[in-house]
């Protein structure tokens, strides 16, 4: 990669007077200024992020352009560069340890974990390793619980300028009771979001997740569907389920809901309903959702009436209950 052509694309400029020196100054944060030295190969964070090492602030390596490019992200947002640390040192072992690339503080305490990886081969393999087992992020989050999110990321440069991917795990509640990574893993949800953090819409030391339309669905490749399949039978294990013909049906009624919200959204930039809503869902508003989506399935695909109420039609008839009496049933 041209390393100089991603500090132009990201907003350095030359330095007056030096030779070989590019540096950008954030109004977001007081005119807070990275350098990066050509001459001497390495990368200047300035004196207000802290690093708990120097191994990524030079050109060793093209991942330290992947965690330069991501801080340039985070002071862009408007993140105070006395809250960010680099390489912040974990423990991976009894013996091993390991280095966190970026961790983002809010008030004092792990806001934001960070693993940075080079675009491709390098970033899909650690993804895979989050999906089966929980990768490096969890080791680093089971030591400081405090954290609210945790993301894998990766950028590059490209004709049309700089492109991004990033994979996130909001920290639910019931995950930093888990008194190993192998407990925190089975109590994730599994679940990734895409956004939520550095988009327009989201102020800074926020997270603000947008729902999945149609247009942002991938056909099931055979390694997701095997993921899929084992990633139901650990839940069914987890809650017990052993009867396989209640098994079975719990599926079908799954990916019922699933075809049908697909279908009846088709060309529509329509948030799906089978997906749980960050900030906006609880259990009951949609476990309602869900009810509805069968309903309406079974007569679409299967000409079976289910007898059910829709939350508004519920809400007219009974007008005179009480939310904490209308709990669905499915």
């Amino acid at each position: 990669m041209n390393y100089k052509n991603l500090l132009v694309a990201l907003g350095f400029s030359p330095k007056e007077n030096v030779c070989d020196v590019f540096a950008k100054k954030y109004p977001q944060t007081d005119n807070y200024c990275l350098e990066v030295d050509f001459e001497r190969n390495t990368i200047d964070y300035g004196n207000l992020i802290h690093s708990d090492s120097k191994t990524t602030q030079n050109f060793s390596q093209p991942e330290n352009f992947v965690v330069l490019e991501c801080v340039d992200r985070l002071l862009e947002k408007g993140y105070s560069p006395a809250d960010i640390i680099l390489e912040n040192t974990r423990k991976l072992g009894r013996q091993e340890k390991g280095r966190l690339d970026i961790l983002v503080k809010k008030e004092g305490k792990a806001f934001l974990m960070i693993e940075c990886k080079t675009f491709g081969k390098e970033f899909q393999n650690e993804f895979a390793k989050m999906k089966r087992d929980g990768g490096q992020l969890f080791s680093y989050f089971q030591q400081d619980t405090n954290a609210e999110l945790v993301m894998l990321y990766t950028s590059q440069l490209e004709e049309k300028g700089i492109t991004f991917e990033n994979q996130i795990i909001k920290i639910e509640e019931d995950y930093r009771q888990a008194g190993s990574v192998a407990e925190l893993y089975e109590r994730w949800n599994k679940l990734f979001s895409n956004n939520g953090v550095f988009e327009a819409w989201v102020k800074p030391y926020c997270y603000t997740n947008k729902a999945l339309t149609i247009k942002d669905l991938t056909e099931i490749k055979q390694e997701d569907s095997s993921f899929i399949f084992n990633s139901f039978l650990e839940i069914l294990r987890h809650n017990v389920v052993s009867d396989k013909g209640n098994a079975f049906n719990r599926i079908f009624t799954l990916f019922l809901c699933k075809i049908y919200d697909e279908k009846v959204n088709e060309d529509t930039d329509n948030e799906l309903d089978f997906q749980w809503r960050e900030g906006i869902d609880d259990h009951r508003s949609f476990q309602l959702r869900l009810t509805d989506l069968y309903k309406n399935g079974m007569y679409e695909f299967l000409e079976k009436v289910v007898t059910d109420f829709s939350e508004t039609e519920f809400n007219n008839k009974f007008p005179f209950l009480t939310d904490t009496q209308r709990t669905p049933i499915l």
